[in-house]
Parts: structure tokens; C-alpha cells; sequence
């Protein structure tokens, strides 16, 4: 029965499109409206949920991420003795030591970001002095025996980040030299001798 009542929809389907009506003044808009329809369902019912996911994804792993690296102690050997550094010299700025620290972090985070994405020259120029400093605040902060170890954490730290933000572009740079014509330069060279 099925496949009778699909032969028959063939055959008025195909004598449709041998006469002169074809197409439909209707089947064009319909058509049209079935294409949009379906990319709304497309762009709602797969793409806006799979952006939503990953979205709440990425602000998951972000707010984990943080936390975790906050909390471990490795990091810590480093940020410690930073904010202490900071926190002890920022007597008589017109700053208090939590703006201090707070403006270090996003230097760090901006040249960083402009060094590793856009490769710019003063960010990379800034994220090696931004290293030194940090390496030199750790060691002035810490005490004792273990300011050369905590000291070369900062640097190993620093030096980890370094290979992303200062790493070579991924295309190789050309330089084209245009060479003066051979007659004119034969003529400068025997004007000179």
C-alpha cells in the first residue's frame, strides 16, 4: 500500500515537471519557509545548547582551575613571597598593598596574553622584565636557607610560561631584495673605475 501510494506521488510528481506550471507559485515560498524553519530548530535545538555547554564548561574548568592552582602549594612558594614583597614595600604609595598585588597580577596576565596571542614586541620585551622582577621580589622576601630554592622555582616558573609567550611565529618571515638592473649597475661600476 505504501509503496503504491509513493509510485503514485512519483508519477504526478515527475508529469508535474514535464508541463509548463512547474514549479508552483506555492513551492518556492514553502521551500524558503521549510530552509528557515529548520536552520531556527538547527541553530536552537543543537547549536544554542551546545554553546550553552560549553560555556558553563569553560566557567567550570576556569573556576576549578583557579581554585586548584591556588591551593597548591607549588604556586604558592612563588605568590607568597611576591604579595609579602609587595605588601612591605608599598608604604607611602598612594596605593594600598591589595591594589598593589592586584595590579601585578594583571600585568602578568596582560603581557602574557599580548605576547602569546599577538605576539607583540613590547609585551614580550615587558614579560622578561616582568620575570627578572618577579624572580628578584621572591628572592628578596624570602629568608634563609630557602631563598635560592624558592628563588629558582620563580625562575623555573617564569622560564615554563616563557616557551608560550615568547615562542617563534608559526610562519617564517620572507625578505625580498630587489636588485638594481644589470645595465645601470654596470654603469655606476664603470663610472666609478
Amino acid at each position: 500500500m505504501l509503496n503504491e501510494w509513493a509510485g503514485d506521488l512519483w508519477r504526478r510528481f515527475h508529469r508535474a515537471r514535464a508541463s509548463e506550471d512547474w514549479p508552483p507559485e506555492w513551492f518556492i515560498p514553502a521551500v524558503g519557509g521549510t530552509g528557515v524553519l529548520l536552520v531556527a530548530l538547527l541553530i536552537f535545538g543543537l547549536v544554542m545548547p551546545l554553546l550553552r555547554w560549553i560555556a558553563h564548561f569553560a566557567w567550570d574548568a576556569v573556576r576549578d582551575g583557579s581554585s586548584w592552582l591556588h591551593d597548591w602549594n607549588l604556586t604558592r612558594v612563588v605568590l607568597d613571597p611576591v604579595r609579602d614583597y609587595l605588601s612591605t614595600h608599598s608604604a607611602g604609595l598612594p596605593v594600598n598593598a591589595s591594589t598593589l598585588w592586584w595590579t601585578w597580577c594583571a600585568a602578568g596576565v596582560g603581557l602574557f596574553t599580548f605576547a602569546f596571542l599577538w605576539r607583540a614586541v613590547a609585551a614580550r620585551l615587558g614579560w622578561i622584565l616582568y620575570g627578572a622582577a618577579t624572580v628578584a621580589m621572591v628572592w628578596a622576601a624570602t629568608t634563609g636557607p630557602a631563598r635560592t630554592t624558592t628563588a629558582g622555582i620563580a625562575a623555573l616558573w617564569w622560564i615554563v610560561l616563557s616557551l608560550f609567550a615568547l615562542r617563534r611565529p608559526w610562519t617564517q618571515q620572507r625578505v625580498t631584495v630587489h636588485l638594481p638592473e644589470l645595465p645601470l649597475l654596470a654603469r655606476i661600476v664603470q663610472h666609478r673605475e
